[in-house]
């Protein structure tokens, strides 16, 4: 359970009154400059945060989960709070949703927040950005569980609830394999993220079993921006004119995918074919329909609620874990 330092611990550890404590982490005029300064030391030392929940109980016990999001712009996100939030509910337990907008500071300030909100754990997907981990560490010295989502740090020994990415990413370049296509080009995300780590290496071990030779030329890291898929596409054309297939490692960009693709002539599925990922909304909503690999938002929200509600239960321990939910290709027009 996590467990927080109190006012009057603090008081009690320096011999004076809470009261003194309480104004000297306010700055109050009354308190010397000595007395703050000791008071700000300890405080810092002992990892005090300022308790600014209505929801926390006196003893240091809260029933608030803090919710970590790199975008809830993207559907599949929204999905991973409702099925996180349903099963929080029905444990009594409140949620507060951070939206990092793919930012690393924004994730720092959304731990920072939910420390000073004494939650008592945290569900969170890291961010595109983030290289550091040094805020997602300091949960420890609270005692606050931590259960990753989908983006995952592994070297942190905590669970984790993620889609096996590599076999999706195999599984969806293996049927554009056997659907005859020979020069299949990847859009990937971020080298920092593990899941499109996993959906790359999948797509790499999948031309491998085919023997085929991987080309640096055909793959794209894509880093928000959009009028890079642009550039990407006409120089694979240039380099590989007879470019038959793309895999992309969401469905957002895959749609944009297929309107570059338009625009340069050429015809989806019959020229090129283009697999997305995740099932979003706008995979049945563009034309052609978009082939995609189902991302199973809900489940993992909910697994992952579960597992934190179990952790702060006692009955499971926060130990490293890896919760892996099978992935499933959804065959449309794209393909």
């Amino acid at each position: 359970m996590a467990q927080y330092i109190t006012i009057k611990e603090i008081a009690t550890k320096l011999g004076i009154s809470h009261t003194t404590v309480s104004r000297a982490l306010n700055d109050h005029p009354r308190i010397s400059k000595a007395t703050k300064e000791k008071v700000q030391q300890l405080a810092e030392k002992l990892g005090y945060r300022r308790n600014v929940s209505v929801q926390v109980f006196t003893r240091g016990e809260s029933k608030l989960i803090g919710m970590i999001v790199p975008d809830l712009s993207i559907h599949f996100f929204a999905r991973v709070v409702q099925g996180a939030q349903s099963t929080l509910s029905r444990h009594g337990y409140g949620i507060i949703i951070y939206d990092t907008l793919e930012s690393l500071s924004q994730e720092i300030q959304a731990i920072q927040s939910c420390l000073d909100h004494r939650v008592a754990g945290i569900l969170a997907a890291i961010s595109m950005e983030t290289t550091s981990f040094d805020h997602f560490l300091s949960l420890s010295r609270h005692d606050v569980p931590l259960v990753f989502y989908d983006r995952v740090a592994n070297f942190l020994p905590v669970p984790k609830v993620v889609i096996n990415d590599h076999q999706a990413a195999f599984d969806a370049t293996q049927f554009l394999i056997q659907s005859g296509r020979k020069h299949i080009a990847h859009i990937t995300a971020s080298i920092n993220l593990n899941n499109s780590n996993n959906r790359l290496y999948g797509y790499l071990d999948a031309l491998s079993a085919n023997n085929r030779d991987a080309d640096e030329q055909l793959i794209h890291y894509y880093q928000l921006d959009p009028s890079s898929i642009d550039s990407f596409i006409e120089r694979a054309l240039l380099h590989q004119p007879d470019l038959d297939a793309i895999f992309v490692f969401n469905d957002y960009v895959a749609s944009h995918t297929v309107n570059v693709l338009h625009r340069l002539g050429k015809r989806v599925p019959d020229d090129i074919a283009v697999m997305g990922f995740s099932n979003e909304p706008v995979a049945t909503q563009m034309t052609p329909q978009l082939s995609t690999v189902k991302h199973a938002g809900e489940k993992m929200g909910q697994l992952a609620a579960q597992k934190i509600v179990s952790i702060l239960a006692k009955q499971e321990p926060l130990v490293n874990e890896k919760i892996v939910i099978s992935p499933e290709l959804i065959i449309r027009e794209s393909t």
